[in-house]
Parts: C-alpha cells; sequence; structure tokens
C-alpha cells in the first residue's frame, strides 16, 4: 500500500514530503536476509575520515515504480549504525529484500560526524565502495533576551532551523549561548525557542541567516516575545458532545531568497490539541504574525471542503486550484496576544468491511486499515488527523538524545467474530485504499498492490469483502513491474 507521510522535521528525511510504500509486515514475520554495502567517507579534500556514524536512513527498489521507502523498525530491527574505521571504511547492512522479493537497489545513505556537515543521499548498493564526501559548514551561535524586560534568558532554550532539524545535536553552555550543528552553507530561516512545561512558549522572530564565508554565525541577544493564544471552537451546526477530536496545525514559511521553492529551505512548526466535548480547543502560544493552518477531526465528522475565498488572503496561488482529492485545513493570521477561530466540519461516512477466507469463512482479528490524508499549503501531506508536536520533539530530542515518532491511523479496525470490521469517521467524496493483514494470510494481489480501492459516498455506509488467502500463495517479484530498472 501506499500513504503520503509529511515528515517536515525528521533529520533523516531532510525535511521532504515522501510517497512511501510500506510493505505488508506481519506480527511474526520471518527474519529478513541482510546484505552489505562498503561505504567510503572522505573530507573536503578527499582524506578518510574516522568515526563517522554511516546508517541507511532510506531504501530505493531496483524497480522504478517503487519509489522511496523508509526503514522499518518493525521490519528490519533497529536502523545500524556503523563507524569508519581509520581507512574512512564502513560495511553498511542492508535487507536484500524492501517487501516480499522486491529487492533493494538503492540505499539512502546517512553520515553524520560532529566536525561536518550531515551528509544525505542515494548511492546505488553495487558501489565499490559507495564514496560519500562531507563538506565543511558552519555553526549558530546564538543568546536571547526577554523582549519585555530586556533580561537574558539563559535556560530552557531550543533552535530550529530550515532544512535541518538534528534537535539533539544543539548544545546549551551555562552562559545562555546556544550553539548549532555544522550545517550546510546556506541561507537558512533560524528561529529561537524557549520552552518549559506548563508554561506559553517564547518565540524569537524568524531571522534569515546567511553564512556567506563564514564558519560561525553569532547572534547576540534576540528578543523572545510571547506567543499568540489561539482559543477555537468548532461552529455550533456540529453537534455536542464532541468525541475524540482534535486539532492539527502547521505553520510554514517557504524558503529565503532564491529557495523559495526548495523544499529542504522552508522552516516548520506543528502541534495538536484536544477537542472538549463542548467543541473548544486552545494552543497556549504560537509564533506571532504567522499563518497558522488547522485541520479538525472527531467522531462522525472531517473537515470541509474549502471555497477559494477561504485561501485567497493567504495562499492566493493554492486558491486558484484548490486540491479537493485531499482535506485541507482552514487558516487564521496569528496577530495580537490572542485570536478566536471557529472552525466548520462537514459529515463523516463509514465503510464495513468483511473479511473471509478461501473458503468463504468468516475470519476475526485480522487488522483492516485505510489512510485518507490531509495536503497542508506549502507544507506536503500526511494521514488525516496525524501530526506531532515540535514541542514534544524539542523535549523528547533533550532528554533522550532523539525522538521517536509513533505513526497512528484512527482510520483502522479489527474484525469481529463474524469477520466484520467497520471503519467509522471517513471523509466521503473521495476513493481510497483499503488492507487487511493477519498473521498467515495475506490479500491477493491487486496488480503490483495488496490492496483494494473503496469508493467513499456521502450518507451511504460502502460495504466490502475482502477474502484472503494463505500467506505466501502467490509472491510480489521484481519482473511484476513494467518500465524496467532504475538508472
Amino acid at each position: 500500500m501506499r500513504t503520503h507521510i509529511f515528515i517536515a522535521t525528521l533529520p533523516f528525511l531532510h525535511l521532504l514530503v515522501l510517497s512511501m510504500a510500506i510493505g505488508q509486515e506481519q506480527a511474526e514475520a520471518p527474519k529478513p536476509e541482510f546484505l552489505t554495502m562498503q561505504v567510503l567517507v572522505l573530507d573536503p579534500d578527499g582524506h578518510p575520515v574516522e568515526n563517522a556514524k554511516a546508517f541507511p536512513s532510506g531504501l530505493r527498489t531496483k524497480v522504478a515504480a517503487r519509489g522511496h521507502f523508509f526503514w522499518s523498525d518493525k521490519r528490519f530491527g533497529p536502523v545500524p549504525k556503523v563507524e569508519t574505521n581509520a581507512n574512512g571504511l564502513a560495511d553498511l547492512p542492508y535487507p536484500k529484500y524492501v517487501i516480499e522479493e522486491i529487492e533493494v537497489g538503492t540505499v539512502t545513505v546517512s553520515v553524520e560526524h560532529p566536525d561536518f556537515v550531515t551528509f544525505r543521499e542515494d548511492r546505488r548498493v553495487d558501489d565499490k565502495p559507495a564514496k560519500v564526501q562531507l563538506q565543511v559548514g558552519y555553526r549558530i551561535a546564538a543568546t536571547a533576551v526577554d523582549a519585555e524586560t530586556g533580561e537574558p534568558i539563559k535556560t530552557n532554550l531550543y533552535g530550529l532551523v530550515s532544512g535541518d532539524s538534528r534537535m539533539s545535536d544543539w548544545k546549551l553552555a551555562d552562559n545562555g549561548q546556544l550553539i548549532s550543528p555544522v550545517f550546510e552553507a546556506n541561507t537558512t530561516w533560524f528561529r529561537m525557542i524557549k520552552i518549559v512545561p506548563g508554561q506559553p512558549n517564547m518565540y524569537s522572530e524568524l531571522i534569515e541567516v546567511d553564512p556567506t564565508d563564514r564558519s560561525r554565525v553569532l547572534l547576540r541577544d534576540i528578543k523572545l516575545f510571547k506567543g499568540t493564544r489561539v482559543q477555537g471552537r468548532l461552529e455550533e451546526s456540529i453537534p455536542r458532545p464532541i468525541r475524540n477530536g482534535y486539532v492539527t496545525a502547521m505553520i510554514v514559511r517557504t524558503g529565503t531568497k532564491d529557495n523559495q521553492n526548495n523544499w529542504n529551505s522552508r522552516w516548520f512548526w506543528y502541534d495538536n490539541t484536544p477537542i472538549s466535548e463542548d467543541g473548544e480547543f486552545v494552543f497556549e502560544s504560537l509564533p506571532v504574525d504567522e499563518v497558522l493552518q488547522m485541520i479538525p477531526v472527531c467522531d462522525d465528522w472531517v473537515p470541509p471542503k474549502l471555497a477559494k475565498e477561504d485561501v485567497l488572503p493567504f495562499f492566493p496561488a493554492a486558491a486558484e486550484k484548490l486540491f479537493t482529492g485531499l482535506s485541507q485545513p482552514q487558516l487564521v493570521r496569528l496577530e495580537g496576544l490572542q485570536v478566536e477561530p471557529t472552525l466548520r466540519m462537514a459529515a463523516a461516512t463509514s465503510v464495513k468491511i468483511t473479511v473471509v477466507d478461501k473458503d468463504g469463512s468468516p475470519l476475526s482479528g485480522v487488522d483492516v486499515a485505510s489512510w485518507p490524508n490531509q495536503l497542508w499549503f506549502e507544507g506536503g501531506s500526511n494521514i488525516l488527523g496525524d501530526v506531532h508536536s515540535t514541542v514534544e520533539w524539542l523535549l523528547q530530542a533533550k532528554h533522550a538524545g532523539e525522538f521517536a515518532i509513533a505513526e497512528q491511523n484512527r482510520y483502522s479496525a479489527k474484525t469481529d467474530e463474524n469477520g466484520i470490521a467497520t471503519i467509522r469517521s471517513i471523509p466521503p467524496n473521495r476513493t481510497e485504499s483499503l488492507v487487511a493483514r493477519l498473521t498467515g494470510y495475506e490479500m491477493p494481489l491487486n496488480g503490483t498492490e495488496r490492496e483494494i480501492r473503496i469508493d467513499l459516498k456521502p450518507g451511504v455506509v460502502t460495504e466490502v469483502t475482502i477474502k484472503m488467502q494463505p500467506e505466501g500463495t502467490d509472491v510480489l517479484k521484481d519482473e511484476a513491474f513494467q518500465g524496467g530498472k532504475d538508472d
């Protein structure tokens, strides 16, 4: 199956929104076969770099149609990080197959070293060796003051730049100087944030940093301001009490200067908050004078279709051609100390799935799932209602050294003893994919996928039957794809 995953603040995905093909993972899948590729890490002058950490941050198949795969901990285990030896060499393990018998042809290799810019590019597995040349970059060193009092701020400071989000690599000195990891020498957006759990965040303005011919950019006494409070509610026409509701939100600033259309130059901020039973929600503090994008979800209701006039004041180009196949956000500008938006919603629909074996007998305990997407303006797409909090990422990175992502999908269910499951609160007027998983069984191949497509209509419960077959009945191979190999 395929789902659009937005990962706009993940360092190993380089702030890129990717269309990801996900394999049919089983809870007790056999241990995958691993091969090894050799990586050679060099400095800008061509000398070997010792003690650099190399790891696979993505996988591409030999067949062009399959796209880019994330490394799946569930399928492959933890990401292996291998240090280079004195000759700059590392033997990097990778799985022979991404799914079934679809072979890996290219590995997205990431290399980290504290003295160089983090590297991330594709390398073919048959390169002997796969050469990686690191580059010298620059660091940001910044101090902050309270914009109201002028008092220095020396604790609970965080930095976030466009194009890179190695949150755990920032260091805060005892004197309050925040020092970044090494960045590529490109113009970037930088924002400083003070985060104290239980208190409203404070933010600097978004600062354009031009590191031309510098190895260190020093920013003194950056002013931090109180953010804008968002006190919102759902429109009164939506029946109360609201159940299982929350709002996902995003802020994006496009690239600087000549990088307007460069994904890696965009600055992102994400947040989420629950909706109370009476339909109210609060974001305590968000950066002032930015456009806030909000997507609400709850039981039986989904985001509405937008009109041109909803978008025109904020994203004029996007307003001329709205994308109706995915849910899109409602917008408000964060002005002053508080804004009070009212969000609209539309009635959802449901799909009833019956899962049987090859003889027509019901199968219980089958996991069924769909993945309706939401599309952000200037910010990619992801599963509807699923967004992670940048604050949580920053805090987790500080205390754990890295952050983990637990992808959630409310559009899933498990079949009962009659083989029946219902996925509720799904957007109508669109076509979505549907998959079923049960250890020991598989969906028959539908072309080159194990999924079916369902047409979701308003006011109608769509009913479908999925007939499962014993696992291994057929196997997806490279030969199933037309279009040849990747160049």
